[in-house]
């Protein structure tokens, strides 16, 4: 039996015992009892014939088959040399569903036997945790199955989550035992009232915060919180955090996801664009809490079906995904993350092989570039870098409507391209550029938002606010006529119409919680954008001055349309400001 608050977690059931020692979250990091930071690199499993090797390797709920499989793949990973650190572990519902009960899929949890599962986690997913453990592998356990395209709160799925985790958190060798985190549920869409309608962040904090609360009543161990959109939206929690202690968030990130990249059969990823939207969705969380990536892989779409994600490694800071993300993710500093390749295939991984056009030798597909980066992460080289006492992430802060590359987005629909030289912004089809906020920004203090052109435009241009954090919902829109090149529109009196001719309304926009702003265009024509500000009087700026008495480290100068400069303007300026604790400011400054 694991003692709770043990100083080091132990198995000796197996003939190699691996001595862990449990984590806890401190601050933004997984931390060891020792004290020391840990960001832990792994692979994944699911325990079902299908996934594992597509019922060739054992079948007819066979335990020993499972295990004795399961526990074949862990050695031979280990024995080629990967430097795993944890393991991500599906109780797959095909051991909890009753057997010959026909489902719509894993999101159908009508087959659903408690007695089932009570008796697979003693038998199979328990043994298996322990077994990981015992070689030296932190275990995430995740429920079975993944989530429905709806979920409510008080409804059937939370219901089935609460049922197996009061379960799971009572079990002597799982409660309180530093090395086993718990991951919420998979992939959440979306979130609903009752009634059918929509619900949002508030209501998704309050979904999982009932599930935390009641795992609490019996265990501390690390909880990993799934955010919605298939894992990939959580600047809502940093709005609504979870409460409590030993809690970090659980990401799942592929090739085109965050705004990151574009393909029909193989995406192109963009750096800026993948780092705009990881540091939109989750650095607002990964400011203050541990994430871990439990879904991630890539490869050239050649290889399919050995890689969910279709892309490129390519190179940090140009195009690929896999080397990009690896950048935004060492560059945030707290992040964990998982190789989602199947086990069979990380077994046969032969590093001496010589690079060529196979999934486990091709330097663009996942196996090779992972397998050698989880060399450097398992160096203490690395351990040092991360245990350094002020290595931690830093979420930055953006002027409201800056027209600079690093901050306008050109591609919220559809791809554009956006010239921060020249304000001149070219949107695709149909498409739309500017700014997003992913945790609302208040405009309400201010009487009007003024836009202006350089020249007048002639690609039915319309400028839109969204007061819901979904490209989709109904914004406040207001079109530019072809000789118009300034407009100024009252933010107390703005409302939303489902259609592009405002004849059906919608609801009135509410100010104070804006979330996208920016230009809808058709396409094909540029739009020289002037400048975007907030006023009193419809003419000028409004005023907004920001102090503190924390020492400045570094020091930018924006015009007050936003424009990005070398050094500051005679007269009124925008002034950025990072300041020695971390945290950036700005405030107008008028230089002579």
């Amino acid at each position: 039996m694991l003692l709770a608050f043990c100083s080091v977690c132990t198995l000796s059931l197996h003939a190699q015992e691996t001595t862990l020692s449990p984590l806890h979250v401190e601050g933004p990091f997984l931390v060891d009892a020792n004290g020391v930071k840990h960001n832990l690199h792994g692979f994944a499993q699911t325990f079902s014939p299908y996934f594992n090797e597509k019922g060739t390797q054992w079948n007819d709920y066979n335990v020993n088959g499972c295990l004795n499989y399961n526990k074949g793949i862990i050695d031979k990973i280990m024995n080629a040399g990967w430097k795993m650190t944890f393991v991500r572990q599906h109780m797959d519902p095909y051991w909890s569903n009753t057997p010959g009960v026909s489902t719509t899929g894993e999101n159908d949890i009508s087959a659903f036997d408690f007695n089932r599962f009570k008796t697979y986690l003693d038998q199979v997913f328990i043994p298996m945790a322990e077994y990981a453990i015992s070689k030296g592998l932190y275990v995430v356990m995740r429920p079975p199955g993944v989530c429905p395209e709806k979920i409510y709160v008080d409804g059937e799925y939370q219901d089935y989550l609460l049922k197996v985790w009061k379960h799971v958190a009572q079990q002597p060798k799982l409660k309180n035992n530093g090395a086993v985190m718990f991951e919420l549920a998979n992939e959440p869409i979306g979130i609903y009232y009752k009634d059918g309608t929509r619900a949002g962040d508030q209501e998704m904090t309050e979904y999982f915060q009932e599930i935390v609360d009641t795992i609490r009543h019996y265990c501390d161990n690390i909880l990993l919180i799934p955010g919605l959109g298939y894992q990939s939206n959580y600047a809502g929690f940093a709005k609504y955090p979870i409460k409590g202690e030993n809690i970090g968030y659980a990401v799942h990130c592929y090739p085109g996801w965050y705004n990151g990249g574009h393909g029909d059969d193989e995406v192109v990823v963009n750096y800026r664009e993948f780092k705009r939207g990881w540091d939109a969705q989750i650095m607002p969380v990964a400011v203050d809490h541990p994430v871990v990536v439990t879904e991630m892989d890539w490869a050239p779409s050649k290889y399919a079906p050995l890689s969910w994600g279709k892309s490129v490694t390519g190179e940090a800071g140009k195009t690929g995904f896999g080397a990009n993300f690896k950048r935004i993710a060492d560059e945030t500093c707290n992040v964990s993350w998982l190789l989602f390749t199947g086990g069979d295939q990380l077994a046969k991984y032969d590093d001496n092989a010589a690079d060529g056009q196979t999934f486990l030798t091709d330097p663009e597909a996942c196996p090779r570039p992972c397998y050698r980066w989880y060399q450097y992460y398992a160096s203490q080289e690395y351990a040092d870098l991360i245990n350094q006492p002020d290595y931690r992430p830093e979420l930055k802060e953006e002027p409201l409507f800056s027209l600079t590359e690093e901050f306008f987005n050109p591609n919220i629909w559809e791809q554009g391209t956006f010239d921060e030289a020249t304000g001149c912004l070219k949107t695709g089809k149909y498409g739309f550029g500017g700014w997003q906020y992913p945790q609302g920004v208040d405009l309400s203090k201010s009487k009007y938002l003024v836009v202006e052109l350089h020249q007048a435009q002639s690609c039915g241009t319309s400028f839109r606010l969204f007061d819901n954090n979904n490209y989709w919902s109904a914004p406040y829109r207001s079109n530019f006529d072809n000789n118009q090149t300034k407009m100024v529109i009252d933010l107390q009196k703005m409302v939303a119409y489902k259609d592009d001719q405002c004849t059906q309304f919608d609801h009135n926009v509410d100010p104070s919680h804006i979330y996208i702003v920016g230009f809808w265009t058709y396409g094909g024509s540029p739009v020289y954008i002037k400048s975007v500000y907030l006023s009193d009087d419809g003419e000028t700026p409004s005023t907004i001055l920001q102090v503190s008495d924390e020492q400045c480290v570094k020091e930018e100068y924006y015009s007050l349309n936003g424009q990005r400069l070398q050094r500051p303007n005679k007269g009124l300026n925008i002034v950025k400001q990072v300041l020695s604790n971390g945290k950036t400011i700005y405030f107008k400054k008028c230089y002579k």
